[in-house]
């Protein structure tokens, strides 16, 4: 085999009856539910508390359902079929509360993997879609935040506190409709 047929072999996937990548040929990622820490978990309650218009009877099975369905690297439709279970609750609302839930997790989860790699910087950005709970009806707030989050972009900030965005420390996707992202500065590669 010639080098050039070597180099490309690694590149050939194994293919199904139907001509797609057969499914275990195809790269996963595997989610630690170590990740899920003590942090995590008070945060959790804490924004589960801040949910307004669910009956605080409930607080312990959407606490449950949400530590099962983040432990499960974010199953967002175990955590709002769990959601709706609850009072009839809309399928929208549970969509934008387990969205919600698990995107605050998921960004404190990060926050602590870098942390513990010793990373302690980061770079804003924007991904240039609305950052808005619902962006076929904003309201001033939303689009404010939009705003304000597009401004943001490739700014550096510390891990530990965040970025001052629109008056308030922030990370990116933590806020409500936020799909922005950050990226790891690493000490002697970046500066």
């Amino acid at each position: 085999m010639s080098w050039i047929g070597r180099l490309l072999k690694p590149l050939v996937r194994p293919t199904g009856q139907n001509g797609k990548p057969a499914p275990n040929s195809l790269p996963t990622v595997k989610f630690d539910p170590a990740s899920v820490s003590e942090g995590v978990r008070a945060d959790l309650r804490h924004n589960i508390g801040l949910i307004g218009d669910v009956d605080k009877k409930h607080f312990e099975s959407i606490y449950q359902a949400a530590v099962e369905s983040i432990s499960a690297g974010g199953d967002l439709h175990a955590l709002s079929c769990a959601l709706m279970d609850i009072d009839g609750m809309p399928k929208q609302r549970a969509i934008q509360i387990a969205r919600s839930l698990s995107n605050k997790a998921m960004s404190l989860i990060n926050r602590e993997r870098q942390a513990s790699l010793g990373i302690t910087h980061a770079i804003w950005i924007s991904s240039n879609a609305p950052c808005m709970k619902d962006p076929r009806h904003p309201d001033a707030a939303d689009t404010q935040q939009d705003s304000a989050h597009r401004s943001a972009d490739g700014k550096r900030f510390e891990l530990s506190k965040g970025l001052l965005v629109d008056g308030k420390r922030t990370w990116p996707g933590v806020e409500d409709g936020c799909k922005c992202m950050s990226r790891a500065v690493l000490r002697g590669l970046e500066e």
